[in-house]
């Protein structure tokens, strides 16, 4: 009888341990918030990624970045997001009539300018926007579906309507245009490499790590585009706190100084 209590006395210790260790492992198991982010916020989610999970023990933070309409493909066809960050309204408003975006946690956090880069070396000479019209300078664009593609042609359709450039700069621009890039972030590394003589980005897309191989030439204010971005929850979301607090880190003072380092502007 004393074998049989000693047993059972043991089953119930490792019974005990067992759920301990179960409960345990619960407690610390890492969860993971996934980032769906337009490439030129790619430096960007480096850093909050950083700041927030110094903020939320066992929170993982993983960013997905490319194309803002190839993020909003993915979403489409099933892959997993808990933030959507596209560099374009009408990305966002495209999950928003597909009912994949929570409408009220919709949240305008940063605005973007167009710019012109070029080589560091500069080898076309390029000094400004009609400058990007002259023979045999290669420019670096995008695929039609990119948001900055859009931005670009809007400053083309304004230009249409001004007696500095007219019908003729735009064609010659188009004739310029030697490869279309699925994001922007390609189109930034080619003018990086010099395999191009300048490219239309975001200000925010010469990165820190970029700034002894880019230069900036601004585009006229009165022919530039702002970009918005806004933030959003995905429908499917398994995170929605935590994916409100990153967006709340986003709006934040701290937050905001990481965007203005990337030559971000407040919403």
């Amino acid at each position: 009888m004393k074998k049989i209590s000693y047993l059972m006395v043991g089953l119930a210790f490792l019974l005990l341990f067992m759920q301990a260790g179960c409960v345990f492992a619960e407690e610390t198991e890492q969860k993971e918030l996934m980032i769906f982010a337009a490439a030129s916020l790619t430096g960007v989610v480096g850093d909050i990624e950083t700041i927030f999970e110094e903020s939320h023990p066992g929170v993982s933070v993983t960013a997905n970045c490319d194309s803002s309409a190839t993020l909003e493909t993915q979403i489409k066809e099933g892959a997993y997001a808990d933030v959507y960050l596209p560099a374009s309204v009408k990305n966002m408003d495209n999950l928003l009539k597909e009912e994949m975006i929570d409408a009220e946690s919709v949240t305008p956090y940063a605005t973007n300018k167009l710019a012109i880069i070029v080589p560091i070396d500069n080898p076309a000479g390029i000094t400004g926007l009609a400058d990007l019209a002259k023979p045999d300078v290669k420019i670096v664009s995008e695929t039609s579906e990119v948001p900055v593609r859009r931005y670009t042609e809007q400053v083309l359709n304004k230009t249409l309507n001004s007696t500095d450039y007219g019908q003729a700069f735009v064609d010659a621009f188009r004739e310029n245009v030697i490869s279309e890039e699925t994001n922007v972030a390609g189109a930034t590394t080619k003018v990086a490499l010099g395999e191009a003589d300048a490219g239309i980005t975001y200000y925010s897309d010469v990165t820190k790590d970029l700034a002894d191989k880019i230069k900036i030439i601004d585009i006229p204010d009165d022919l530039n585009v702002v970009a918005t971005y806004e933030a959003g929850i995905l429908s499917e979301s398994m995170n929605e706190e935590l994916a409100d607090e990153y967006i709340g880190l986003l709006t934040s003072e701290e937050g905001q100084a990481v965007l203005k380092e990337y030559n971000f502007n407040p919403a």
